[in-house]
């Protein structure tokens, strides 16, 4: 990943959840650690009306007393763009084969091979060229086959062939869907807790009265689009209850009201199997190269028999919108080379971070083009002013917004603002807060 160019010059902000500054003149610890304010170009603090008599400003932000005060100019003369989009939760990629909570279906063929091929569809930016990687679920029915049967043997042949790959960054996990029923779990059961690749639950309060042997638990969601995992024996000694195939989300612990169990009576001839995407590690310090694990899933003849034909659903996965990855990449690299050839180096150069990882970011743009000819050449200039917003319906966020908004619009009236999620109050991006919304 090489250093910003001359015509990719970006300056980022991160914006804490910090009330609005009191300083009126911005110098290393004036206003305190994470406060960010307007201000003209002697550090004079401005606001939505002071600001509009400015061609000039510059975003100040409060790193310290100990620390140079982190800054960038602008001139409204060379404003191209203003925009901004709320936080939008990064998800990741589902894909069902047969039944996907709504419709579908395995085609059953007795002693047939059963086989579910998942093509690993990599990051070309972050893994260049590399040749297509391939992982897979076989099955083998027998000569009495069920939906059942062959969805529990392909996700057991899928569990059992990424175990590999946990510790790396392509892995998904595999797990069984069905068209029945679920209800509540009665009885005093107070809450249940699962545990990541266990097959052992453990259970708090007295036995549940309405889980048996060959009921099906879910652990996670109420819908018919939420896997189910196969109750293979009870304990109420210890209160454990062992499952037919570990437990593949992570580690939870959920009060009973939140799950739900499917009666062997309540198993609907429909099944699927379901494959999800596994959050990939990262640390920004050693590699920047976010992604989700994406994937094409293919299955052989065998899910055909006569005008049954077993479908293959895929929910596409999504990067997000304001997630930490984002701003911390963004930070990291505005920080520039520091002597470095590449950011990318062994040992890892680390940074001064204040991208929280707990943390979710609305985010706005100003970009400019500055086409005086450079020093070292002619030609034009362009960036952009990146801010990171947390919780920026309140505090500081909002404040740096509504003065933003009051002097480019000033200058540009026509220019796009940067709106709330109601789309007519500018100044307020993270009105929706952690709410999803296309401002």
């Amino acid at each position: 990943m090489a250093l910003d160019s001359k015509n990719n010059i970006k300056s980022v902000f991160i914006v804490p959840d910090l009330a609005v500054t009191t300083a009126t003149k911005m110098t290393p610890g004036s206003a305190g650690t994470g406060r960010i304010a307007v201000t003209d170009v002697s550090n004079n603090v401005l606001d939505a009306t002071t600001v509009l008599s400015q061609s000039t400003i510059k975003i100040v932000k409060d790193r310290g007393a100990s620390l140079p005060l982190q800054q960038v100019r602008l001139n409204i003369a060379d404003i191209i763009a203003y925009s901004g989009a709320c936080y939008q939760p990064a998800t990741e990629q589902v894909s069902y084969i047969g039944f996907n909570g709504t419709t579908g279906s395995i085609a059953t063929n007795n002693d047939t091979f059963y086989e579910i091929k998942l093509e690993h569809v990599p990051n070309s930016f972050a893994y260049g060229k590399r040749p297509a990687n391939y992982k897979y679920g076989t099955y083998k029915s027998d000569g009495n086959a069920t939906q059942e049967e062959i969805a529990t043997g392909l996700v057991k042949s899928l569990i059992q062939n990424f175990k590999p790959n946990r510790t790396t960054d392509w892995k998904v996990k595999a797990e069984l869907v069905n068209i029945g029923n679920p209800i509540s779990i009665l009885g005093g059961t107070t809450s249940f807790t699962f545990t990541q690749w266990s097959k052992v639950v453990t259970y708090i309060g007295t036995d549940p009265t309405n889980i048996a042997v060959n009921d099906y638990i879910k652990p996670s969601g109420t819908s018919l689009a939420d896997a189910i995992y196969k109750v293979v024996s009870i304990d109420t000694a210890t209160n454990t209850i062992i499952l037919d195939t570990p437990f593949q989300g992570v580690t939870k612990t959920a009060l009973t009201a939140t799950l739900r169990v499917v009666p062997a009576g309540n198993i609907g001839a429909s099944w699927g199997v379901m494959i999800t995407g596994l959050k990939q590690k990262y640390d920004v310090n050693r590699w920047r190269q976010y992604d989700k694990v994406r994937f094409n899933p293919f299955i052989n003849d065998a899910f055909v028999s006569g005008t049954v034909t077993t479908p293959v659903t895929t929910i596409a996965a999504f990067d997000g919108v304001g997630v930490y990855e984002q701003a911390a990449n963004d930070e990291y690299i505005s920080w520039g080379d520091e002597g470095q050839v590449f950011v990318d180096q062994v040992p890892p150069l680390f940074r001064e971070q204040d991208a929280n990882p707990d943390a979710n970011y609305s985010v706005a743009i100003l970009g400019w083009l500055n086409k005086l000819p450079s020093l070292i050449g002619a030609g034009e200039n362009k960036g952009s002013a990146i801010f990171y917003i947390e919780n920026s319906c309140a505090n500081q966020g909002e404040e740096l917004l509504t003065i933003l908004d009051a002097w480019v619009t000033n200058a540009y009236p026509t220019i796009l603002k940067v709106y709330g999620c109601n789309g007519t109050t500018p100044g307020v991006i993270g009105a929706c807060c952690d709410v999803d919304c296309n401002p």
